[in-house]
């Protein structure tokens, strides 16, 4: 594995230990100031991005609001692809997640996809089925 390999499936591990922890501030430092994460499937099922975050702050503030909303965070099965020139990291699991104050159980499957530029997250494209957290959270579909 190359040195660039090395660093973007360190920050994609990274990425995912602060989820499991609920703490953003693990992984503030390693987000660009300019990053973008995107959850393209909604529970429309239009082809627009459900929610877009843009900067450093706003994907902060996603990823607490994570923290907030489930009293434990596990990406089980974790399987990770590096691209060739280090650029970028997939990765696949499946979530096991419990809702806080209802402790209701939240089971999903995730691709993540990591974009790195400079040692940093640059991008962030959060793949997951809508309708499992539509059901959790009673939102309706279509």
């Amino acid at each position: 594995m190359t040195a660039n390999q090395t660093t973007a499936l360190d920050l994609a591990k990274t990425f995912v230990e602060a989820l499991e922890m609920r703490d953003a501030d693990l992984i503030a430092p390693h987000l660009a100031d300019d990053v973008v994460e995107v959850i393209p499937y909604s529970n429309t099922g239009k082809t627009e991005p459900w929610f877009v975050f843009n900067g450093k702050a706003e994907v902060v503030s996603y990823l607490n609001t994570i923290a907030g909303n489930f009293s434990r965070v596990s990406l089980l099965n974790q399987r990770y692809s590096v691209t060739d020139d280090g650029t970028a990291v997939f990765l696949q699991a499946e979530g096991d997640l419990v809702q806080a104050g209802s402790d209701a159980p939240y089971r999903n499957v995730y691709v993540f996809k990591f974009e790195i530029r400079d040692g940093q997250i640059t991008h962030v494209d959060e793949y997951a089925n809508p309708i499992a957290f539509a059901v959790l959270t009673g939102l309706p579909l279509g």
